[in-house]
């Protein structure tokens, strides 16, 4: 049977709803862990993070599928999006009986062990391949190509700050292991990569679906994801909801600005990616407040007890960070132009 895009763009959603309950439930994982929940392996945010993991499995086979069998989708440049989730889910599956094991052997662990990070690598190669898959269809003109593409941009989003959570939030002494980075450490990692590569996948938004709004959108999910996951379980946390506000009105403005709804003439793009940059710290709360509050509590206690007192002192924490993450932003956007090569509209 010769294999068309529409039914590449069916496996690619499919491969989405998987990769979203993964990154949502992974993310409530790490909350429940912070609030002291059980420690298991069968869990509900578990059991969330794995559903999502066999569907992502499910469209995986499908994709070994299509580019087994269809010479020509495998000449096509979306067949990466397919390779890229074929390689994820791979990963996936040798991390969760790894991660069974791994409880079984060093019982309690942190948020940084070898199968979290082997999962959460698994879980961002599908999210990219995903959104190389969606984007490069965008020129097919399917109606569902662009809605989706906006949720994948938010998912890629939320995994990406995950990712970058591994190496600077200081919960990962295990029962046995201890992989807490150091506190000036972490919080130089977090201040540079969550910056510099949440810019970049705005900017990868913005330039791919071409139009005011999706990018928005994208942050709104962003937004969404991040409330339902790691805020909402935890009513000592509520007090940073408001604070949710100035990162969705930083992205309508910046893209306005690229998408000339907000006459700017030059430098427009870089000055976008400055105000996306410069709110990384809210984008990425209540988490992070765990590697900045460290700094000014006095008898070294650090962990998620200590957030709701990070929610009173983060006008202080976003003002320090606000300026040298803004340049961090326009670094990035600066490199996206020279090395990120984006599909262009046709009407196909």
């Amino acid at each position: 049977m010769k294999m068309t895009p529409k039914f590449v763009l069916i496996v690619l959603l499919v491969s989405l709803f998987g990769s979203v309950l993964e990154i949502w439930g992974g993310s409530w994982d790490i909350t429940s862990h912070a609030v002291g929940a059980p420690e298991s392996f069968f869990t509900p945010p578990h059991a969330v993070l794995y559903s999502g993991v066999g569907i992502s499995l499910i469209a995986a086979i499908a994709s070994l599928g299509i580019i087994g069998r269809d010479k020509e989708i495998r000449r096509e440049s979306f067949s990466l999006g397919l390779k890229l989730i074929l390689v994820g889910s791979m990963i996936q599956i040798v991390a969760g009986p790894s991660d069974y094991l791994w409880h079984e052997l060093f019982g309690t662990d942190g948020l940084l062990s070898p199968t979290h990070l082997t999962l959460i690598t698994g879980i961002l190669i599908q999210s990219v391949g995903i959104i190389v898959g969606l984007t490069r269809l965008i020129p097919y003109n399917f109606k569902a190509t662009k809605p989706a593409t906006t949720i994948g941009f938010s998912a890629l989003w939320f995994i990406v700050i995950a990712f970058c959570f591994q190496f600077g939030l200081p919960i990962s002494n295990g029962e046995t292991i201890n992989l807490n980075p150091d506190p000036y450490v972490g919080a130089i990692i977090l201040g540079i990569t969550i910056p510099f590569f949440c810019t970049l996948i705005f900017w990868g938004a913005v330039k791919s679906m071409k139009g005011f709004g999706w990018a928005s959108t994208a942050v709104a999910g962003l937004i969404i994801m991040n409330i339902t996951a790691n805020v909402i379980p935890n009513e000592n946390l509520f007090g940073f909801l408001p604070w949710f506000a100035v990162p969705m009105i930083v992205a309508v403005i910046a893209d306005a600005i690229m998408n000339d709804k907000i006459k700017i003439r030059k430098f427009k793009e870089e000055i976008s990616g400055g105000l996306v940059g410069a709110v990384f710290i809210i984008n990425s709360m209540p988490l992070v407040g765990m590697s900045f509050i460290q700094f000014y509590v006095f008898n070294e206690v650090s962990g998620y007890s200590l957030l709701p007192d990070f929610s009173e002192t983060l006008a202080i924490v976003f003002g320090i960070m606000s300026i040298p993450s803004a340049i961090t932003g326009i670094i990035a956007v600066k490199i996206a132009k020279k090395k990120i090569t984006l599909p262009v509209e046709s009407t196909v």
